[in-house]
């Protein structure tokens, strides 16, 4: 298994409202940054807007996705909490950061729960 791809909104929601809040203020997604900082990738090896397999993970005018204004398919709302990911002190790993369901940048050495899926 790996941590788990979010391929849709509707996921996204579901994850939010399962996990967050019973595991603590928030959950380990499959999105990092680790082998390049601003490129960010699921951790089942498939890449932002991979072949319409995935939806993007960042989407940043500056290019580096810091801060990102990746929205959901349908245009809805934002992905990232506001600002986010910032990097701020070596943040490589992604977190539906609490109830919101918007993401987050932390540390990947964080004490968290994740999320993890099987194919």
């Amino acid at each position: 298994g790996y941590l788990t791809t979010i391929n849709t909104k509707a996921e996204n929601t579901f994850l939010t409202s399962e996990f967050s809040g019973t595991y603590g203020n928030a959950i380990w997604i499959g999105a990092n940054d680790i082998a390049e900082e601003g490129t960010w990738l699921w951790d089942n090896g498939t890449t932002s807007g991979d072949d319409n397999l995935t939806d993007t993970i960042c989407n940043a005018p500056s290019g580096n996705c810091q801060p990102s204004n990746a929205t959901w398919a349908d245009n809805s709302t934002r992905k990232w909490n506001s600002g986010e990911p910032n990097n701020s002190g070596n943040e490589d790993c992604a977190n539906i950061t609490n109830s919101n369901g918007f993401w987050n940048d932390l540390s990947c050495t964080r004490t968290l729960y994740g999320v993890i899926e099987f194919e």
